[in-house]
């Protein structure tokens, strides 16, 4: 874990420019870079408060916090107030709506009000269609309607209302933003876009740049899910799905402005938007681009440019061939203020640094079913993430020259499963799925600067697993599984998973387990270590491991206008890789247990309220036998970065012409590291508060095309709070602009 923490701390120390002035002394002790990084990556590290605000933070909670919150939330409670009378009075809510009134169709291809719920359709849990009221597990879907109400551009503000997931922004738009699913590690949780995995090998993800354009729905299956996925899905699967085409061609277009309070910058935004997506009797299309320029948090060198491409083709051959392709291409420019810049009349920050992010991915799948019972599937995917940091010479003597580090990991896969259905009586439901895998991952890697350095690495696996889900009078449902792979470098490894639930449709009652193990296999970066700064290889690192279990409880009740669920885990995890005593070995272990606890109550057509809770507990259960890492961490002490107590309350409001939405996200204290002090010591970063509000008015329709007003509000109460320790996140930001589709 201490190597891991290094590693973060080379990932989150590139955005905390300060623009005081400070002690050069001040400046951390080191940390190991990210992908082999230059030396010029090390020591990125300032605390870009000033000691009002530094104060400010430390006393907010619990005296502070409570104070300013208490003033905050009545801006917050007169909203609600306000969204709870337009839901019981006629006269302003949907009832009260006429028959002439511009339906929610003409503003999406999604109504805003479902008269009838429909039960939504999961995939990622089992890789086969079915019923989200069949899953076993722990399966959260985000909807393509959520979306739309949120009107979030990236995907990481919308996976905070997820119970059991945790996200770490380090600042400004476009820092290091990482995801913890039930207190795992980062690079515990496989991310999938339409089935292709994006993680770079040994499942390390960057969500800064992960947007919302062209997502139909995302599936979060929490729990190890190696006994269908393999490697890297050691804590969970996150499922991105885009959209298909359907009906005649419809373009929509989309442009946003809008502007906040930085640390010395307005943070003047941009975004534009523009989709087609339509279908005839074989083919069906959907493409998206979009586009965003954010200024950044700080006035120097903090800007954030983004654009994303997104595109899903189907064809079908005959009625029982269907081919499908998939493509998502991503690239994003982020630059950060810092460095070891000094020199009279010269500020302590870096103008011409930066990086550069690239993902691709794209797949081409094929499904056949020979017969009503029987189905083939065949998909081969690839997946390029380009990354590069630069930081060119300053005009000052001072500077330590130019550096730049390129790197590329690329991940080739090709999958084939066949399924057995049962079709109809009391299994009907029931299906057995067997399937091969293989994969190659490869790594090129270069550094240009203080010395130059060249690194390739390939290695290839393959994974056979097996799976059955039972279904028994649509009541009880178990779904055993069991995946073993076989991998060039560690060998061989079986990952067995169980899981069941029982439903009683009477009283609308669900209870369910499951329990299963997990891997995740070593980095390139922990494989071959940093030789730049004498840390050799070891190619005889072993997979992490993760044994958990999880019992949840479901309740619908009122026609299922209210609902509720409870889920304990359990997460035990092992043979971790820590940084002893000059290389990478297999010596820690952690634990991590909670409640995830969720309530939804529908009061009217129009007007829904939600709350959700995670309480975690998390502790290192070994250090590795002689180790003392200076008191960073001891046996029975928090992991990093993860609160005890987490959740949020969200108020909905949809009618036929209007809606608003507004999202109150609460964070506890958590344990971090100030890599500003010598020797990086934990320290407590302080709860928060935020409040999210967003809004959209139909406009009508103009000569064939038809119009809506958006309005988005974060950080809606102005509060100041840190994500990660020293790096200030923004404080209010407001978006507002036109949607128009034809």
């Amino acid at each position: 874990m201490q190597k891991r923490e290094q590693r973060e701390c080379h990932r989150d120390l590139d955005i905390a420019g300060n623009f005081l002035a400070r002690d050069p002394g001040s400046r951390s002790q080191g940390c190991a870079s990210r992908m082999g990084g230059s030396v010029s990556d090390v020591n990125r590290g300032w605390d870009t408060m000033s000691a009002w605000q530094s104060q400010e933070l430390r006393s907010a909670w619990p005296t502070g916090t409570i104070r300013r919150f208490a003033q905050r939330i009545r801006v917050a409670s007169v909203f609600v107030w306000c969204m709870t009378l337009a839901a019981i009075h006629p006269a302003i809510g949907a009832e009260g709506e006429t028959a002439d009134a511009p339906s929610a169709a003409s503003v999406s291809e999604t109504s805003v009000i479902a008269e009838v719920p429909v039960e939504p359709v999961v995939v990622s849990e089992t890789r086969t269609e079915k019923p989200l009221s069949q899953a076993t597990g722990s399966v959260y879907v985000i909807t393509r309607d959520q979306l739309e109400k949120r009107q979030f551009p990236y995907l990481r503000e919308v996976l905070r209302d997820v119970p059991g997931l945790t996200i770490v922004q380090t600042g400004s738009r476009g820092g290091t933003t990482s995801l913890f699913t039930r207190g795992g590690e980062a690079d515990f949780t496989m991310v999938m876009i339409d089935g292709v995995k994006v993680n770079d090998a040994g499942g390390g993800f960057e969500f800064a740049d992960l947007t919302t354009g062209n997502v139909e729905r995302i599936e979060v299956v929490k729990g190890p899910q190696s006994a269908l996925y393999g490697s890297d899905a050691i804590g969970g699967v996150i499922n991105i799905i885009t959209r298909k085409g359907s009906g005649p061609t419809k373009v929509v277009a989309e442009v946003m402005a809008g502007a906040g309070r930085g640390i010395g910058s307005s943070m003047l935004t941009h975004q534009e938007r523009l989709g087609v997506s339509g279908a005839s009797d074989r083919v069906d299309y959907s493409a998206e681009w979009s586009r965003l320029d954010h200024a950044g948090t700080f006035s120097l060198n903090n800007r954030f440019k983004n654009n994303v491409f997104s595109g899903n083709f189907g064809f079908k051959a005959t009625e029982n061939l269907r081919f499908r392709s998939a493509v998502r291409y991503t690239d994003s420019t982020f630059k950060f203020p810092t460095d070891f810049v000094f020199g009279a009349g010269y500020p302590p920050v870096d103008g011409n640094q930066g990086q550069e992010r690239t993902l691709i991915s794209f797949a081409n799948s094929a499904t056949y079913q020979m017969t009503s019972w029987w189905e083939h599937s065949l998909q081969w995917s690839h997946m390029e993430s380009r990354f590069k940091f630069f930081d060119f010479q300053d005009p000052i003597p001072t500077d330590f020259g130019f550096s730049q580090t390129d790197g590329t990991q690329r991940r080739d896969l090709l999958d084939y499963h066949t399924s057995f259905r049962v079709r109809d009586g009391r299994w009907m439901g029931t299906a057995a799925t067997f399937g091969v895998e293989f994969q190659e991952e490869r790594l090129s890697q270069s550094n240009v600067g203080f010395s130059s350095v060249s690194t390739n690495l390939s290695r290839r696996n393959m994974g056979y697993y097996a799976q059955l889900q039972g279904v028994y009078a649509d009541r009880v449902f178990i779904t055993p599984g069991i995946r073993v792979e076989d991998n060039e470098y560690f060998g061989t490894f079986v990952n067995p998973k169980l899981s069941g639930a029982y439903l009683h449709k009477e009283t609308g009652t669900k209870v369910r387990a499951s329990v299963g193990r997990g891997i995740r296999a070593p980095s390139f970066t922990e494989l071959i270590g940093f030789p730049n700064f004498g840390i050799p290889g070891n190619f005889n690192l072993k997979p992490e491991k993760a044994t958990s279990w999880e019992v949840g409880f479901d309740q619908e009740l009122y026609g299922k206008d209210l609902t509720a669920s409870f889920t304990w885990f359990h997460n035990d995890f092992s043979n971790l890789v820590v940084l002893n005593t000059g290389v990478n070995t297999n010596i820690q272990g952690a634990e991590t247990q909670g409640l995830e606890s969720q309530l939804r109550w529908r009061a009217t057509k129009a007007f829904t309220l939600s709350a959700a809770h995670t309480y975690l507990k998390t502790e290192v259960t070994d250090i590795g036998a002689g180790q003392n890492f200076g008191g960073l961490f001891v046996t029975g002490g928090r992991l990093l970065r993860r609160p005890e107590h987490s959740g949020n309350i969200q108020a909905d409001y949809q009618t036929k012409t209007w809606g608003m939405n507004l999202m109150v996200l609460g964070v506890g204290d958590r344990i971090d590291r100030n890599f500003v002090a010598a020797g990086s010591p934990r320290v407590k970063n302080g709860a928060y508060w935020r409040a999210d509000v967003s809004g959209w008015y139909s406009l009508g329709k103009f000569e064939g095309s038809e119009w809506k007003a958006k309005l988005r509000i974060e950080n809606l109460t102005d509060t100041r709070y840190q994500e990660a320790h020293g790096f200030p996140n923004p404080g209010i930001f407001a978006m507002a602009g036109l949607e128009a589709s034809f």
